[in-house]
């Protein structure tokens, strides 16, 4: 077995930058073989982070040879990395265009060379048919290479052997984001059921009589495919248009409170029956009113910059309107909240400690993240703000280091502790200077140099573990404390501030963003035009506060309203009633 080294460092490196996230669900785990010849076809809705998601979740631990557009391969470093760690080149050309400088012939011969060598070790081929990250409401399009890869593997292992040792299967993985670009959101991860991709073929040759004799005819190929879009959509959250997805996701917030109460295992499966009951030509009249009502409210929620859990959180009563006096008292108790509470004692050295790296990740978004293209958001959050945190780790080692040496605690001498941990403690204080009080020979140095990568791993160790412990809870009081601030001032504001009218109208529309390049739109091949809504310019919440209370409320209304019209309540209502999770999503039988 080949070691990886570069492969294992970047999954290593993969780890620490979905920590971004808060929770990583797998669920189907057991779709996965332990050996053999294997291609991942993976949905690819949020760049660089999909490709450490898959790293660090495919079961078994097995290493990933991805396939990387053929761009990355240009600069001799990033080339000799990817190289390193099993990455293959394939071309990327939007819509099936040869791109400026690229053979496309050329390259895909390489590409299904090196995959044909790869699947003959037993190793795992990474894909996203998909041809590109994006953000859209549903999966767009998922191309032929996976399927062709694996069928011409089955053709050489035929040629060159007379068949194959161990049958290559094809696994689709759906990769879903409760908010992909928000720090602490969940991401859920769902291993599909195995496509034996020889019995498949032969399936469908079988069965169709115009496929031809081989198994990598073009038939067969298209045939594959459309099996393994089939499945990629079932393990994703599909919406027809934005309009409809953006309504759910409303609908789902406000049945739910929060989404992030939402289980893991279930965020899926709910959003996607959610989906369905919008969808529904056959809905229910009022369908048109609450989608026009959750529309306005997810607008006007956004441009707020206000999320539906942290004004649950404040004013969970949806009908209230709070007076001036009462505003301010909910801002006052949650500044009180968010500063009292011991939490954010326990929180605080690591807030501190850490506040760079959130400076950094924010201002590597403003500057090198399309705000057009959400995808791109999370990555560079992640990134400049892990390296950031590993500076300051980096910076606590080297104090740690020069007290070693020193042979004085320093600071940490004024610090109480129990008396029980005195013994622990001066044990790792012994140790610690052992590996700096040796003489200045070659094995006096290996010693030192191993004291600092273990410190340094120690100090990572304990230092992120404790800010991720203590960072959520606190972000979100956080954001509750700023909800409550932007009401008070809202409310504390005259009302011949409020937008109003055509002004405010702009801001009841959902941004709609320009499409990727890199992706075939079903609107043009059906005929239509993509309606883009640009986003509306800037404006200060404090003008949109009480057209987004009216909003919420009527939002409400209307959501209850469709769902007894759809007979959705059962289960809800009663679970509702009793201080039950909102599981059932389901028409009432």
């Amino acid at each position: 077995m080949e070691l990886k080294v570069v492969y294992r460092g970047l999954r290593q490196v993969s780890d620490w930058a979905l920590r971004f996230y808060s929770e990583i669900y797998v669920d189907g785990e057991e779709n996965v073989p332990r050996d053999g010849p294997l291609i991942i076809t993976s949905c690819h809705h949020n760049e660089l982070l999909d490709i450490a998601t898959l790293s660090i979740t495919v079961p078994h631990g097995r290493p990933v040879c991805f396939w990387a557009k053929s761009s990355m391969f240009k600069n001799p470093l990033a080339r000799a990395i990817l190289l390193s760690s099993g990455s293959i080149p394939v071309a990327r050309n939007p819509n099936s265009a040869t791109a400026p400088g690229e053979e496309p012939s050329a390259l895909h011969e390489v590409l299904f060379r090196e995959t044909v060598r790869a699947l003959d070790k037993g190793e795992v081929i990474g894909t996203f048919p998909e041809g590109t990250s994006y953000t859209e409401p549903g999966i767009m399009q998922v191309k032929d290479g996976a399927s062709r890869a694996g069928l011409e593997y089955i053709r050489w292992a035929k040629e060159t052997r007379g068949g194959q040792e161990k049958r290559v299967q094809i696994v689709p993985v759906g990769i879903v984001y409760t908010d992909k670009s928000q720090y602490r959101s969940k991401v859920c991860v769902r291993w599909g059921k195995p496509i034996d991709v020889e019995t498949f073929a032969e399936e469908q040759l079988a069965a169709d009589s115009e496929s031809g004799p081989e198994l990598d005819s073009r038939p067969v190929i298209k045939a594959l495919t459309a099996e393994i879009e089939k499945r990629m959509v079932e393990l994703t959250i599909n919406a027809p248009d934005w309009d409809t997805l953006h309504a759910v996701e409303a609908a789902r917030d406000i049945l739910w409170d929060d989404k992030e109460r939402i289980d893991s295992s279930h965020f899926v499966w709910i959003s996607q029956n959610l989906v369905s009951l919008f969808a529904d030509p056959n809905a229910a009249p009022s369908v048109t009113k609450a989608k026009q009502s959750l529309l306005r409210y997810h607008s006007l929620l956004n441009y707020s910059n206000i999320s539906h859990a942290s004004l649950w959180g404040i004013l969970p009563d949806p009908a209230t309107r709070p007076s001036r006096s009462r505003a301010f008292g909910i801002f006052a108790r949650q500044a009180l909240i968010t500063v009292l509470h011991p939490r954010f004692a326990l929180f605080l050295p690591t807030l501190v400690l850490h506040t760079p790296a959130y400076a950094c990740g924010l201002l590597a978004d403003r500057l090198f993240s399309n705000r057009d293209w959400e995808e791109t958001r999370a990555q560079f959050k992640a990134i400049f703000g892990g390296v950031v945190a590993s500076a300051a780790y980096g910076g606590v080692t080297a104090i740690t280091i020069r007290q070693l040496i020193r042979g004085t605690p320093g600071v940490l001498t004024k610090v109480k502790i129990p008396s029980f941990m005195t013994p622990v403690l001066k044990a790792l204080w012994t140790t610690g200077r052992w590996f700096f009080l040796g003489e200045n020979s070659l094995s006096g140095k290996a010693r030192a140099a191993v004291g600092v990568l273990g410190i340094f791993y120690a100090t990572s160790f304990v230092l992120s573990r404790w800010h991720n412990y203590w960072v959520g809870s606190n972000y979100k009081q956080l954001k509750r404390l700023l909800a409550s601030w932007k009401v008070f001032v809202g409310i504390l504001s005259p009302y011949s501030g409020d937008l109003e009218g055509d002004a405010l109208a702009r801001y009841t529309v959902p941004h709609i963003p320009p499409s990727n390049p890199y992706i075939k739109q079903r609107d043009a091949e059906n005929g239509t035009e993509r309606v883009l809504v640009p986003p509306a310019p800037s404006v200060s919440s404090r003008k949109l506060v009480r057209p987004l209370m009216e909003a919420r409320s009527e939002a409400t209304r209307a959501l209850w309203s469709f769902l007894v019209d759809s007979k959705f309540l059962r289960g809800l209502v009663t679970a509702k009633m009793r201080g039950e999770p909102w599981m059932q999503v389901a028409p009432a039988t």
